[in-house]
């Protein structure tokens, strides 16, 4: 592999983590704030949940009646 090939494919990978780095670091700040969409996001694209803001918010979350919580 040529060098120019290699850096252009480091630099799209680079920019990919960037752009992922960012995007949970958004639906961080919006689940934390209390946006169910932020929160449902967070668990499809990334499987994290934050149970304590789930508790705290009044909303019911699809996740919770499927589980029976």
């Amino acid at each position: 592999m040529k060098t120019r090939e290699y850096l252009a494919i480091k630099r799209r990978i680079d920019d990919f983590e960037l752009s992922e780095q960012l995007t949970r670091e958004k639906l961080m700040q919006g689940a934390k704030a209390g946006d169910v969409a932020s929160l449902c996001l967070l668990r499809e694209r990334y499987g994290l949940r934050l149970p304590l803001i789930e508790d705290a918010i009044k909303v019911p979350l699809p996740w919770r009646h499927a589980s029976g919580n």
